[in-house]
């Protein structure tokens, strides 16, 4: 169960990085996130603060 969990809060990081990492370039000409980049960058932080108490919770 730990380790599924922990996966999960992987997975869940890499694709808020990903979404992140496609807003901030201009990879997509016509990316929907293109005109929220700031949200989608507060987001990410919101995401990663989310994951790091998760985490702490998972493996304490």
């Amino acid at each position: 169960m730990k380790i599924f969990i922990i996966s999960t809060i992987i997975l869940i990081w890499l694709t808020s990085l990903l979404i992140l990492a496609i807003a901030l370039t201009d990879i997509y000409p016509n990316n929907i996130f293109k005109e929220n980049r700031y949200m989608v960058g507060i987001a990410f932080i919101t995401i990663t603060g989310f994951m790091k108490i998760a985490y702490n919770k998972v493996v304490k």
